[in-house]
């Protein structure tokens, strides 16, 4: 590899970085600008929106205006779905500790794992939630709907989005400091190339079908 080379990778990884760092901060300015419990779910689609457009090889675009158009856009519609996803996640809480708490025995230990189980796919199926809403248009129940379908019915795709999270957060226990510039971004990045793929699939299918 020659020194021009060299140059030009190191311009492009250099080009990413920035683009990495400056989305991940203007999802945590979105988050916080929205009080954060009302911030986190509009900030997080306007962050799989800049995502997904890299996704598709839409390099250069604007991130800041990209993501604020996104941001007002998704902040009502967003935030009742993090509510369902909230009453969700909470009910099974509840009936985990009430398991564990008051029942013994082989068959309070199933249900203790079944109910995990659902509590686990539920928070996979909020992470499709952001991929699914920045790809499709659906009502909002159809945005939900399909990211639990997405969670339960594609193995391979949650195996790998659950990979790509272990990397991520190896990375940021190694080097703390990397919550400022990649703790949204990386994993907004990998959840987004990995369900694209899974998108392209179901879309060509329809489309056979339909033809």
């Amino acid at each position: 590899m020659n020194k021009v080379e060299k140059m030009d990778k190191f311009f492009v990884a250099s080009q990413w970085l920035i683009r990495f760092v400056w989305a991940n901060l203007i999802w945590m300015f979105l988050t916080i600008f929205g009080l954060g419990i009302f911030g986190f779910m509009p900030a997080t689609a306007a962050l799989f929106t800049v995502t997904r457009k890299w996704s598709q090889k839409e390099i250069d675009i604007a991130i800041w205006p990209t993501a604020w158009k996104a941001y007002k856009k998704a902040f009502v519609e967003t935030n009742i779905a993090g509510l369902c996803f909230a009453a969700i996640l909470g009910f099974l809480y509840i009936d985990l500790r009430i398991v564990f708490s008051t029942m013994s025995g082989l068959a309070s230990s199933l249900l203790y794992f079944f109910l995990f189980f659902l509590f686990a796919m539920t928070l996979l199926a909020l992470v499709n939630y952001f991929s699914v809403y920045a790809h499709f248009i659906y009502p909002l129940r159809g945005y939900v709907m399909q990211s639990f379908l997405l969670a339960f019915t594609s193995w391979k795709t949650s195996l790998l989005l659950i990979a790509g999270f272990g990397i991520a957060a190896y990375l940021i226990a190694q080097v703390p400091a990397l919550v400022l510039f990649i703790s949204g971004v990386l994993p907004a990045y990998w959840v987004m190339k990995v369900n694209l793929i899974r998108f392209q699939k179901m879309q060509a299918k329809m489309t056979a079908q339909s033809a």
